[in-house]
């Protein structure tokens, strides 16, 4: 199964995702990067700090899959 890394990014600051996850496809990654940016969402709410503006989906090489943009969340 591919390796997938979920980086928080804010600005130019990059929390990476160190350990990644093995997921079957990008579809399934994409599953797991709305729900990472859903979850930051409310934990930054919840506790008044900013959250992540995107979450950066990465594969095993460190390419560039997706991205997900935290402020689409609120349109939806």
């Amino acid at each position: 199964m591919p390796l997938f890394h979920f980086n928080s990014r804010t600005g130019d600051t990059v929390l990476p995702d160190l350990e990644g996850e093995d997921l079957p496809n990008v579809a399934a990654a994409r599953s797991v990067a709305m729900t990472t940016a859903r979850e930051a969402l409310a934990e930054a709410v919840k506790f008044g700090d900013r959250p992540p503006d995107h979450i950066q989906v990465t594969d095993g090489e460190g390419r560039e899959v997706m991205t997900i943009d935290l402020s689409d969340l609120l349109r939806t």
